[in-house]
């Protein structure tokens, strides 16, 4: 211990320690012992009882010290030992709400990686065979307090070369993007609001399956689900506000998500940011309502749908009604999924009396044995030709079968080929290696 540490009212203490104060008490009693003992030679002398007297009293007021002095010590060595700072007479930190409200200590920050790279090759004229880094996600949660939370998904990734069987010409630099940032409050299983940017509840793998290939069975997202600068057709990111819980229906396990945000952009070329960070470019809010049943006498059966709502205002045109009815039934075991969606997408351009209508569908099934997972997909959609907002998309169809090896509990191996048929356009075959991992 550093006794020059001490502030100068403990510093009378430290040399008072058990065993000196014990050492004094011993000395005192042979002091009684002798005056006794001169005492017996002398019994006549009053002035021998008057001593011993006197230092029975002062061993009585000594001990009375010493049990005092033992307790202080024990306290005041607690208190430095469990400390590496010892008062030296400045003022104490702040306390109260203040000090709570900055005390980060508080809350809990936890950052999870995820990356995946890919070698894939392709019969498609004019395609070349390429390494491509996936995306580097860096997912970020933190206990605000016992009531709120805080997620965030930060993604790095190149520009896509290649949408729906289109090249684009990029330029391969890497960009950032915040992909998900939410503020949660969770009230109860029945009431939970989020408010931030989100992954829309349309259907069942746009919540399920964000933005990691590890998490999923196949290299890539069914082409219905998309991500919006990689081509697809659904407003898979939204800025609003999320609210979700149980809905009170016993063993059925209901479930309710209701949302409210900004939207997507009317489409636009692939190099512009199709999600309405910032502003929208109306005052109409897409508003997008799912409800979802997980019964306990079914394990792992989930079915439900979803409606989704918004107006679409594209330079030099008439406002577009969009419209979105998606269903999905899904299956999922530790080692057996099979997953279902279909789902509609309806425009309605304001004063034309005419709805076009895009369908599409997947259907995916895999089972496990030990490290292995083979997996079949098949994925469809169909857009008119002339839809005045997918003019780029048309027909999409096609099967996928591949392998999912778990090289240890967080490195994923996998090997698919993909066959893909366009409209008036010539089909071609694609196959692609990919390692995804988790850090």
């Amino acid at each position: 211990m550093n006794w020059s540490s001490l502030s100068p009212s403990r510093y009378w203490m430290v040399p008072c320690t058990r065993w000196t104060l014990v050492g004094a008490k011993c000395l005192l009693l042979v002091l009684v012992f002798q005056s006794t003992f001169v005492a017996a030679q002398q019994p006549d002398s009053g002035d021998q009882q008057q001593v011993i007297q006197k230092l029975i009293e002062r061993i009585n007021a000594l001990e009375a010290r010493v049990a005092q002095l033992e307790g202080g010590t024990q306290t005041t060595m607690t208190e430095t030992s469990g400390s590496p700072q010892v008062s030296s007479g400045t003022s104490p930190e702040p306390q109260g709400e203040l000090s709570e409200r900055m005390d980060l200590g508080r809350t809990l920050l936890r950052i999870r990686g995820f990356g995946d790279v890919s070698f894939h090759g392709s019969d498609q004229k004019g395609a070349t065979s390429s390494f491509t880094l996936g995306q580097l996600n860096l997912f970020v949660t933190s206990d605000v307090s016992e009531r709120f939370k805080f997620l965030g998904e930060i993604v790095f990734e190149a520009s896509p070369n290649e949408i729906f069987g289109v090249r684009t010409g990029a330029d391969n630099a890497i960009g950032v993007d915040i992909e998900r940032l939410l503020l949660q409050y969770s009230q109860n299983d029945y009431f939970n609001l989020a408010v931030g940017r989100y992954h829309t509840a349309i259907g069942y793998y746009n919540t399920a399956y964000h933005h990691s290939t590890w998490f999923q069975t196949t290299q890539g997202r069914p082409f219905l689900f998309e991500f919006e600068d990689h081509g697809g057709i659904l407003p898979i990111h939204n800025v609003g506000v999320s609210a979700s819980g149980l809905l009170p229906s016993g063993t059925l396990g209901l479930h309710y998500v209701a949302e409210v945000g900004n939207g997507r952009r009317s489409r636009r070329p692939f190099s512009d940011e199709p999600v309405q960070n910032v502003v929208d470019e109306n005052n109409h809010k897409a508003v997008n309502f799912a409800v979802f049943a997980k019964p306990e006498a079914l394990d792992g059966l989930q079915a439900g749908f979803s409606v989704y709502h918004d107006l679409l205002t594209p330079v030099a045109s008439v406002p577009i009604g969009e419209t979105i009815l998606a269903a999905h039934a899904v299956f999922i075991r530790p080692k057996f999924e099979w997953l279902n969606e279909a789902l509609v997408v309806r425009h309605s351009p304001q004063h034309l009396g005419h709805t076009f209508q895009t369908p599409g569908f997947y259907s995916q099934i895999s089972k496990q044995f030990g490290a292995y997972r083979p997996y079949f997909r098949y994925q469809y959609v169909n857009s008119p030709d002339n839809e005045p907002v997918f003019m780029d998309v048309g027909l999409r169809a096609g099967p996928s079968l591949g392998l999912r090896y778990d090289a240890s509990e967080y490195v994923a191996l996998k090997l698919q080929y993909d066959r893909f048929a366009l409209r008036r356009q010539p089909a071609f075959n694609v196959l692609g290696l990919q390692v995804g991992f988790t850090f």
